[in-house]
């Protein structure tokens, strides 16, 4: 699975445990209305709220099974018809209407219903408030407990303000948190885990770059897989993805912030490295060597060398040229002979 679709499945998920949340909180809520409305002896509406817990019911069931769109519009059919039933019997003094609100905006945050559907339930939602809102309904019961209308009302806007106000706010956190997840994989390579190239041209080229980690001069280390089309050819683009994926995760282990292991290209790599001379840049170099070596690579005991090129970038040079300097002292590692460093004068 790619991490484009595994991103979109972990969205859904969460989007789905949200929606969760929200349906026990109702399911419990309509489970108690089921004791409120026998209580003041609303028997047919105690009765109602016996299907809409059924309703909410087989709608976590839906949930559960992934099938998210069925079980909101089964919900959205719920709400309705309770809402305006409730309406219907004692008035929208009890503030029943008010959950049509809250289903209506929920219904839309669901993109596998098609968006003129979703418009369609919404606006009816809508429509039927202001229908319940403008009009006056005859043979409309009298409420037993009149003083207790306020406080019901005043509850009814908390309860279904609260699960929609609840929802939104999720939502909105997995937004955040989704486009801040996508401009980290729009700066790292997908398969090593590196920056990639087109971060260090944004990053590096910046014009105020040396000032901002107050240096003068740093390294740029160009590094490249030797005879990687061999491995490639002899092993298989699998083997040659495990060598990528390890040599990189050698790079990580030696590379700490503020210096910076860049994918620049197939088996190509480049490192900014925040030193002032080359005996610490040898022993960098030195050390990824040292553990490629200790690694058994994979099972036909492969081994795997690194050819380097390495140039000082100083802040009145722009970052092409380093890397132009770079990648000639690379080239003349890989002329004679691979396997070796060398500096670029």
């Amino acid at each position: 699975m790619s991490i484009q679709n595994h991103d979109f499945f972990s969205i859904e998920q969460k989007k789905v445990a949200i929606l969760n949340k929200v349906a026990w909180y109702c399911l419990y809520l309509h489970a108690a209305l089921i004791f409120f409305f026998a209580y003041i002896e609303a028997y047919w509406l105690s009765g109602l709220n016996v299907l809409s817990v059924i309703c909410w019911a087989v709608g976590l069931n839906l949930l559960s099974n992934g099938k998210v769109a069925n079980a909101l519009q089964l919900i959205c059919f719920e709400v309705l018809v309770h809402s305006v039933a409730v309406s219907l019997t004692f008035g929208i003094e009890l503030g029943f209407h008010y959950y049509l609100w809250a289903i209506a905006c929920i219904l839309l945050v669901e993109q596998t219903i098609p968006i003129f559907r979703s418009i369609a339930f919404a606006v009816t939602m809508m429509l039927t408030f202001g229908i319940l809102v403008t009009f006056e309904f005859p043979n409309i019961s009298y409420f037993p407990y009149p003083k207790l209308l306020p406080f019901i009302h005043f509850s009814n806007v908390l309860i279904s303000g609260l699960p929609m106000i609840f929802a939104l706010a999720s939502l909105r956190e997995m937004s955040i948190q989704s486009r801040e997840e996508l401009t980290v994989m729009a700066s790292k390579d997908a398969l090593t885990g590196l920056h990639n190239r087109r971060f260090a041209q944004k990053h590096l080229s910046c014009p105020n770059w040396f000032e901002s980690y107050g240096k003068d001069t740093v390294f740029v280390v160009m590094a490249d897989i030797d005879h990687f089309k061999r491995i490639n050819d002899r092993f298989g683009h699998e083997r040659g993805d495990d060598v990528l994926r390890i040599v990189s995760g050698i790079f990580i282990d030696c590379f700490e912030q503020p210096n910076l292991a860049i994918r620049w290209g197939g088996e190509e790599f480049l490192f900014v490295v925040h030193e002032e001379n080359e005996h610490t840049i040898q022993r960098f170099i030195d050390l990824i060597t040292t553990l490629l070596e200790q690694h058994n690579i994979s099972r036909e005991q492969l081994k795997v060398t690194l050819s380097f090129g390495v140039a000082k970038w100083s802040k009145n040079m722009n970052f092409e040229t380093a890397v132009s300097y770079a990648d000639q002292a690379l080239y003349e590692s890989k002329r004679s002979g691979r396997d070796r460093v060398t500096y670029f004068d």
